[in-house]
């Protein structure tokens, strides 16, 4: 009777404490690793609520379930951006023309360029200049190269999912509630309130060498940022598979793992808005790890499953030394009157290209360039602005020749560079 009274007390004074005191109060620590193999390799994939190793075959057995399938990439990470490849071809195997892919790569104001690129109607370095990809994004388009190669190929429609990064920027500096009227009218309502997202940033932002993550203060700014960015990516995935256009139709997604980790961000907002089965994919990038420290796919007080299945990657080489000319160069307006100017949209713009400085042994400097030479051509293509410089050497290697025609004054010159591998950029 007295261990029945005992109980009883108990209950009644957990009841009382409320549901909400107790998910504040106690946190959950629990051996989660013991399902996952011991030993892992470059190339295995384990589907993570069984342990259990599968091939990519197996894998893919489960996309016909999905209609929304998640990959998460490591941006800078080649063979991440292999499995999202893999993935979209077989993917597309399956399902022919009945799929979309929605990418974060690729800001929402952009959406009517990449209706362009899927449709062949722009070029592959007007799409990197039209969406600003180095400003927005800045990562190497090569890793991206196929997989929009066979995109536009095979016409499959690519959503652009996310805000940009000026914005960002100013969520960042005045928070949520210091955007104008304007600029908040196209954001959907942002949910910062999931208990186990904020531990898990507070704990990216620590790793990132900020301890201070007092929540009226750096994180709270940082963590508004990261909502903001998968409140907007759902929102264009949910207004994507409502649309007309989506109709009979899958969807693909390509972001950083961080924002399908554990699946509060962006999938668990996607789902919230339409209960559509999805699979989340993510890479694991193999690390030698403390014995102390918490897996990078488990921590210890995040009681969730990080993904429904992870693909074991290595971690990158050494990024490649790139060629360069050797030249500080800037746009220089084509004869455009002040009127002209605020008349056309800048990105319209005809623009020479001029040298501000040659370095003395870099390749322009060797093939006797020198500023104040303004660059007409470079293998024949037309140069109109800086951005046609950056793309073209972006395709040259070490041991490559450019054919180059300048306007030195009232003379035209047509110099020879060969480019050398260099660790310094320009």
């Amino acid at each position: 009777m007295l261990n029945d009274k005992l109980i009883f007390l108990a209950v009644i004074i957990v009841l009382s404490m409320g549901c909400h005191s107790v998910a504040n109060t106690v946190t959950v620590k629990t051996d989660r690793l013991r399902n996952f193999p011991a030993e892992v390799n470059a190339g295995d994939i384990v589907h993570v609520a069984t342990g259990e190793k599968v091939t990519f075959s197996q894998l893919a057995e489960s996309f016909d379930g999905a209609r929304i399938i998640y990959v998460g990439e490591v941006h800078s990470n080649r063979e991440s951006h292999e499995l999202e490849l893999q993935v979209l071809k077989e993917f597309y195997k399956r399902n022919g023309g009945n799929l979309a892919v929605g990418m974060e790569m690729f800001k929402r104001p952009h959406q009517e360029i990449l209706d362009k690129w899927t449709h062949g109607k722009i070029s592959e370095k007007d799409l990197l200049y039209l969406t600003d990809w180095d400003y927005e994004w800045g990562y190497d388009y090569n890793h991206y190269k196929e997989i929009m190669n066979f995109i536009r190929n095979n016409k499959i429609p690519v959503i652009a999912l996310n805000i940009t990064k000026d914005l960002g920027k100013t969520i960042r500096k005045k928070g949520i509630e210091g955007l104008s009227e304007e600029e908040r009218e196209n954001l959907p309502e942002i949910d910062t309130s999931d208990f186990y997202h904020r531990k898990y940033l507070e704990r990216i932002l620590s790793s990132h060498g900020h301890g201070d993550t007092d929540m009226s203060g750096l994180f709270e700014k940082f963590y508004q940022v990261q909502c903001t960015w998968e409140d907007v990516m759902a929102d264009s995935i949910t207004r994507y598979l409502s649309s007309p256009e989506a109709k009979g139709k899958k969807l693909l997604v390509f972001v950083g793992g961080g924002h399908i980790i554990y699946h509060f961000g962006i999938p668990k907002r996607v789902y919230r808005n339409n209960h559509l089965p999805y699979l989340t994919i993510t890479t694991y990038e193999k690390r030698t790890l403390e014995p102390d420290s918490d897996h990078p796919l488990f921590a210890g007080d995040i009681p969730l499953q990080p993904a429904d299945y992870v693909k074991v990657v290595q971690l990158p080489e050494p990024k490649e030394t790139k060629v360069m000319l050797g030249v500080m160069i800037r746009n220089m307006p084509e004869n455009e009157s002040e009127g002209k100017k605020k008349e056309e949209n800048i990105k319209d713009r005809k623009y020479q290209v001029v040298m501000d400085s040659v370095g003395e042994d870099s390749p322009a400097g060797k093939a006797n360039l020198q500023a104040g030479d303004i660059i007409l051509s470079m293998d024949g293509e037309v140069i109109n602005r800086v951005f046609d410089v950056i793309y073209h050497v972006r395709q040259k290697k070490a041991g490559d020749t450019c054919n180059i025609e300048i306007l030195r004054g009232e003379e035209k010159i047509t110099v020879d560079v060969t480019f050398f591998e260099s660790k310094k950029n320009g």
